[in-house]
């Protein structure tokens, strides 16, 4: 009967928020790719396939544990998600890329916006009702999600991976206790609530960046700009006394993923892209063993 509901709630949330039409990608768009011609079919086609299959078991997961609610489950489901955080990172480049030239920035930064106030999301050990999740008054659906991230402050993140670690997982090194989001209380109920709307805007932005088309070298290059300024931030640690936190898992995930996503690019795009921007291949193959510096350089170049 718990698996019923949990179905059914699931529908009802869908139905509601698919009446609400998802924000239009920019106008630009259509300049942009018509004037690429950088073949990146191959690389889009696996970075998708990669992102949907992470995002299916994570689905799975989730509607595993709001059947039984249970701990194995509630592991289960943080694996997932660090699987999909994962898969997001290996492809950031191409991702940032694209956001580049379709004048979507925001859009990206929606989808893993860190730093960011954990207290604006969640509540947390010293304020026990704060965040939007605790806030009965707050209609919960991916379009009132999407107007509150951002609302005044670009830290204020309700929506993408890292809002989603800090529902899950919490803020402090042992990860958030089963009853908070096993409960049958109403914050525990709009906690679940939370990760199966957080999830699906995630899918529905990454289809918007997501495009069967060329990309062209300027664009290449902005999204590898973008990409290393992760590198710098992942690493702040001056965050607390703002109220600032990254989670660990994106701390972890990025050292490990994120460089090593750029240099295993699809070898036809970065062939192509040579051709237009030398000494990237070289630069991107000195990076293994001089890390983000030697791409830094490359791009400090006149």
């Amino acid at each position: 009967m718990r698996y019923f509901f949990a179905v059914l709630l699931a529908l009802v949330l869908a139905a509601c928020d698919s009446k609400t039409p998802e924000p239009a990608p920019s106008e630009e768009r259509d300049t942009s790719i018509t004037e690429a011609e950088i073949p990146a079919s191959d690389w889009q086609q696996n970075a998708d396939k990669a992102f949907q299959d992470s995002a299916a078991a994570w689905q799975q997961a989730l509607l595993d544990f709001t059947e039984t609610r249970e701990q194995a489950q509630l592991d289960a489901l943080r694996d997932r998600l660090e699987d999909w955080y994962a898969a997001f990172v290996d492809h950031y480049l191409l991702a940032a890329s694209r956001a580049c030239q379709l004048k979507q920035q925001e859009l990206l930064n929606r989808m893993d916006t860190w730093p960011l106030y954990p207290g604006y999301l969640d509540a947390l050990p010293e304020w026990p009702e704060s965040g939007l999740i605790s806030d009965p008054y707050l209609e919960m659906t991916r379009k009132s999600l999407r107007v509150q991230h951002g609302a005044t402050d670009a830290s204020e993140a309700s929506l993408g991976f890292a809002a989603l670690f800090v529902a899950l997982n919490g803020t402090g090194e042992t990860a958030k206790a089963l009853p908070l989001l096993a409960g049958d209380d109403e914050i525990a109920l709009r906690r679940r609530q939370y990760l199966q709307l957080a999830g699906e805007q995630l899918q529905a932005d990454a289809k918007l960046l997501s495009v069967d088309a060329p990309l062209d070298s300027p664009s290449l290059k902005c999204g590898l700009e973008h990409t290393l300024a992760r590198t710098a931030h992942k690493d702040s640690t001056d965050l607390e006394a703002e109220g600032l936190f990254i989670p660990a898992t994106v701390r972890e995930v990025n050292a490990k993923r994120l460089m090593e996503g750029v240099r295993n690019m699809d070898q036809t795009t970065l062939e192509a892209w040579a051709e237009k921007a030398p000494g990237i291949e070289e630069a991107i193959a000195a990076s293994k063993k001089a890390g983000s510096e030697a791409l830094q350089e490359w791009l400090d170049q006149p």
